[in-house]
This record gives C-alpha cells, sequence and structure tokens, in this order.
C-alpha cells in the first residue's frame, strides 16, 4: 500500500515539475515576444570538404530579427539566391564571383537585394553576365582565401570580388587556419568549423529545428551561446571579440598578409580582383580598419583594386539609412547604392564603356 502511495505521489511531483517547466517556458515566450523579441537567424551552414564552413544547399527559410524579416534561399551549390551555375562556365558570359561574410551573404536583404544580384543586373544591361554570390556568414579573408583556392576558381571567373568588413581581422585570427612565421603567411590548421558538430547534433533532435524558426526563448538561448563561443574565442587568442578602429599587431599583420595573398593569387591568373572596404556602423559612427600600410601599392599591380564604401558611400548618406541599428547589417538602400557604385565603376574602369 505504501508503495502505491509513493509511486503515485513521484508521479503527481514529477507532473508538477513539468508543467512548472512548462509554465515557466510559456511565460519566458511571451515575455520575450512582447518585450525583447529575440533575432531568429538560423545558422544554414554545414561542413565543406575543403575544411571550412559552407551554405547549405536547396535552403527556402527566414531571417527575422527586430529591425527586419526577408526570405532566404540558397541554390544546389550553397550560393545565395535560387539559381544555378553551369561549368564550364557558358560561352559568351561574363562571370564575377563575390566572397565574403554575412554583409555579403545578405542578412538583412532579400535575395535580389544582394549588392552582388545588383551588380549582376545592371551589367546584364550590357553583355551576358552572372555575378555568384558566395559569402557565408561569419567567415573571414582567411576562409574566403581558401574558399577562392577550393572553390571559386572551379567557376572560372572573370573578375573577383572581395568584400572586406570590420570583424574580419578576428575571424582571421581564431579561426587558427593561418599564422606568420618571419613575416611570412603560413598554413597551420587544415580546418576550421566552429560549433559544427553541435549544431548537428542539436537539429537530429525532433523539433529542434521547428523551434528554432519558431521560438524566441530558444533563439535566446542560442544567441546567448553564440555570444559566449565568440568571447571565449577571442580570449583563447589574447584578442576582444568587439570589432574596434584599433587592430591588435597580429590581427592587422596576419590580415594584411591574408589580403596580399590573395591579390598575388588573382592577379598570377591575370584576373583582375577588387577589394570592397565596407565600414560598420556602430552607435553612429564608422568603423574601418582595413590595414591599407600593409597592402601593396595600387599601380604597382594593375588588375587589383582597393575601393572604399566609406568615403564612396558612407560618409554621403545618413547612417540611419545605411545600417541597421541593433543588427549593423546594411540595409537594402546600402546594397543598392554598393551595388550600383560597383557597376559604374565596372563599366566605366574596366570594361571602358561609356
Amino acid at each position: 500500500m505504501s508503495n502505491g502511495l509513493s509511486t503515485k505521489n513521484c508521479l503527481v511531483n514529477a507532473s508538477l515539475v513539468v508543467a512548472s517547466v512548462v509554465l515557466a517556458l510559456g511565460v519566458a515566450e511571451l515575455y520575450l515576444r512582447e518585450f525583447q523579441p529575440q533575432s531568429i537567424i538560423p545558422r544554414y551552414v554545414e561542413t565543406s570538404p575543403h575544411g571550412i564552413r559552407k551554405n547549405i544547399g536547396n535552403v527556402n527559410g527566414v531571417m527575422i530579427t527586430p529591425e527586419y524579416r526577408h526570405q532566404f534561399h540558397t541554390n544546389a551549390q550553397g550560393f545565395r539566391g535560387t539559381k544555378n551555375y553551369a561549368t564550364p562556365k557558358p560561352a559568351g558570359t561574363y562571370r564575377i564571383i563575390v566572397l565574403g561574410d554575412s554583409v555579403t551573404l545578405g542578412h538583412g536583404v532579400e535575395d535580389d537585394e544582394t549588392f552582388a544580384a545588383i551588380l549582376e543586373r545592371n551589367l546584364s544591361l550590357t553583355r551576358p553576365m552572372e555575378v555568384i554570390n558566395m559569402g557565408v556568414s561569419g567567415f573571414g579573408t582567411a576562409e574566403e582565401l581558401i574558399q577562392l583556392r577550393s572553390v571559386g576558381w572551379h567557376y572560372e571567373p572573370d573578375l573577383v570580388v572581395l568584400a572586406y568588413f570590420p570583424n574580419d581581422p578576428y575571424n582571421n585570427v581564431v579561426s587558427g587556419l593561418f599564422n606568420i612565421s618571419e613575416g611570412k603567411l603560413v598554413s597551420v590548421n587544415q580546418v576550421f568549423e566552429p560549433a559544427i558538430l553541435l549544431r548537428d547534433r542539436l537539429y537530429s533532435i525532433p523539433g529542434y529545428s521547428f523551434l528554432c524558426q519558431h521560438s524566441h526563448v530558444v533563439n535566446f538561448v542560442r544567441n546567448q551561446m553564440s555570444g559566449f563561443f565568440i568571447e571565449q574565442l577571442g580570449r583563447q587568442h589574447h584578442i576582444s571579440s568587439q570589432t574596434s578602429e584599433t587592430l591588435t599587431p597580429k590581427e592587422s599583420e596576419l590580415t594584411g598578409l591574408l589580403l596580399t595573398r590573395a591579390i598575388v593569387e588573382v592577379s598570377e591568373r591575370h584576373v583582375p580582383l577588387i577589394i570592397v572596404n565596407i565600414p560598420l556602423v556602430h552607435q553612429g559612427t564608422l568603423i574601418d580598419n582595413i590595414p591599407r600600410h600593409l597592402l601593396p601599392q595600387q599601380d604597382s599591380v594593375p588588375l587589383y583594386h582597393l575601393m572604399d564604401a566609406k568615403n564612396a558611400i558612407y560618409a554621403s548618406y545618413p547612417l540611419t539609412d545605411l545600417s541597421y541599428g541593433k543588427d549593423a547589417h546594411p540595409t537594402p538602400y546600402a546594397h543598392r547604392l554598393i551595388g550600383d557604385w560597383l557597376s559604374q565603376f565596372i563599366k566605366h574602369d574596366l570594361w571602358h564603356v561609356a
């Protein structure tokens, strides 16, 4: 009799605990939705055969923050948008590949609003054109260099555009893919796939993917964990995870060597390279930390061009029109201005079209 009562009491207590947890989570969900809505940006990335991350192919998702909501698609190859690209390149087609991080990928804008998409639309008026958006969220110059070598050249580009953003130096150091030895760039690690294993295990839990797309509580926990992980990586490498105008000596030298290596390798293939320097808008000020003094002089590498969006665009328009306040990614308006600006440069300075 006593055993039966004990079992019954345990079941009742367990039910109360479960009900309390569900109630607490429900209250937390309502609170966050009303007073502290979370960014719901699933990490659509997976491991690639090249030791770095890649976008998952054939994604049809939604990105939601308190400042924007938009559709997000990738093609079968994992590139932003729905169009697939043939190899070898179609005869008569001028093809551009665009390398970069979440700014290039287009957090905050629709598929057809990225500066890469605008570049393709503008230039298609002049000749058959394909612009492949190879941006991957979280990339730095180190991963972009590997992507260029292992993926980019496979698509036979006539022009390479590499978008630099001020958080790239941090990503370059913590990736551990390259280091500096006697002033030279050396490859160190073959793999940098942060948190991919954990992500894969979580997504194997039934219902977790649905919660990632809909639950503010789940995304609160994910965002906190992501911030903690980024901060810990910085501490391991003795650098700050906060993007700043001032770089540490290692951030500056490593980033300069990586950009220079990209310039040299693209030049050796006799393909033009445009490095687009896009500043970060933070609390109403511009952060621009590209190590210009460590890059080759443009006149010494005829096919290399450094283009500063800070002076050409961001100095001429209200910053509130160009960047989301909290999310800090460029707005559709900024993407359009960058796309139009690049289009004019390519037509007039590279193609010499009036």
